[in-house]
């Protein structure tokens, strides 16, 4: 039934099951899927809830879903800082995130994961969420999103890295004393193995069966970052090579309060865009782990102004926006006053090749 629709999207759940539905109606032509990138939306844990910079980002993003017409928003983690929330009814779902992006043109689907914040807090409650609000999508910590528009298929994997790596020292006793002093930022490993290698074989299982003319990545941790908390050798250890193995398009984090654009060769003979989109609510400067991207590798990267109130959102912040259609997908970064400020574009998977190397 949902053939005659130009656009749809399928939820896969952690066991495989498969829920269709149409996201764009029958009367609303689209040739491309336009969408926004946004991560550490978290705001702060006391009045009023949201940052400046923020505020500020919400705006931008406003104008730009009316301009373009966006048609859902992709939240990759930390959305209520600094210890998540309590349950489902927590008042932090209507002040950090009901509230701050009211817009009728934020009035679409967005696809969220957790966060390592989110993690210390009943991350449950954010499933249950989905059930109470018109935009928040959280159907399980990790899932799968397929969507198609005029015979482009576009698949995307969800992550839950903090199941993956474990949580971080620097929330471990849930203090912003801990957040912005302690000085290991690497996931200590996950607390439950089972569930961690249950992820890995399902990431595996979908990389290995995708067709699709993209094949996009989300997760919380960085694989690559020259940012403050930098790579997550976890990810670079066993995702990676995934990526590499299986053509992945691109992946896309947040974690560091920055926007990055870095670029490395992948196994089958392409190109894997890693994309930092973790500034909506604060922006760090930081350039702690510059060294562990070669120059040649890092194409771009934002904030590079210091500012020492910047965890505390009185800083500039910005997201990512992106537009896929049956030629390319291309990216544009933009700061928090709606400015472009970096472009680029990801080219479509060589399929024929991808399986050619994957088989042999």
């Amino acid at each position: 039934m949902y053939d005659r629709f130009l656009c749809s999207a399928c939820f896969v759940d952690v066991d495989d099951h498969l829920s269709t539905y149409a996201v764009f109606p029958e009367d609303q032509p689209v040739n491309s899927l336009r969408a926004i990138i946004v991560g550490d939306t978290g705001g702060l844990p006391v009045y009023p809830y949201y940052t400046y910079a923020q505020s500020k980002v919400a705006g931008a993003m406003t104008d730009l879903a009316m301009r373009k017409n966006v048609q859902f928003i992709i939240n990759v983690g930390d959305n209520f800082y600094f210890t998540g929330v309590s349950n489902e009814y927590d008042k932090r779902f209507e002040s950090t995130f009901e509230d701050i992006y009211s817009t009728d043109a934020l009035q679409v689907p967005w696809y969220t994961i957790a966060g390592n914040h989110d993690h210390f807090g009943n991350v449950s409650a954010q499933l249950t969420y989905t059930k109470y609000s018109r935009k928040w999508h959280f159907p399980n910590l990790y899932y799968k999103l397929s969507f198609r528009v005029n015979g482009t298929i576009v698949d995307i994997l969800m992550l839950d890295t903090v199941m993956l790596c474990g949580n971080t020292a620097d929330v471990e006793n849930g203090g912003l004393v801990d957040l912005l002093w302690n000085g290991s930022h690497d996931p200590e490993g996950p607390s439950d193995f089972n569930k961690a290698d249950h992820q890995w074989k399902w990431i595996e299982r979908h990389l290995n069966a995708s067709s699709a003319e993209y094949l996009f990545l989300f997760g919380h941790y960085p694989i690559h970052s020259i940012s403050t908390h930098g790579p997550t050798h976890c990810l670079v250890e066993k995702l990676d090579p995934l990526l590499k193995r299986y053509n992945v398009s691109a992946y896309f984090c947040g974690h560091d309060h920055t926007l990055q654009h870095i670029v490395y060769p992948g196994d089958a003979n392409h190109l894997i865009h890693y994309v930092v989109s973790g500034a909506a609510s604060r922006s760090d400067p930081s350039q702690k782990h510059l060294d562990s991207v070669p120059s040649e590798n890092l194409k771009f990267h934002y904030p590079t102004s210091w500012n020492p109130l910047s965890q505390l959102g009185f800083s500039k912040g910005g997201f990512v926006y992106m537009n896929i259609d049956e030629h390319r997908a291309e990216l544009v970064f933009l700061n928090s006053k709606g400015k472009e400020i970096y472009r680029t574009s990801i080219d479509r998977r060589s399929i024929d090749f991808t399986k050619q190397f994957r088989d042999s």
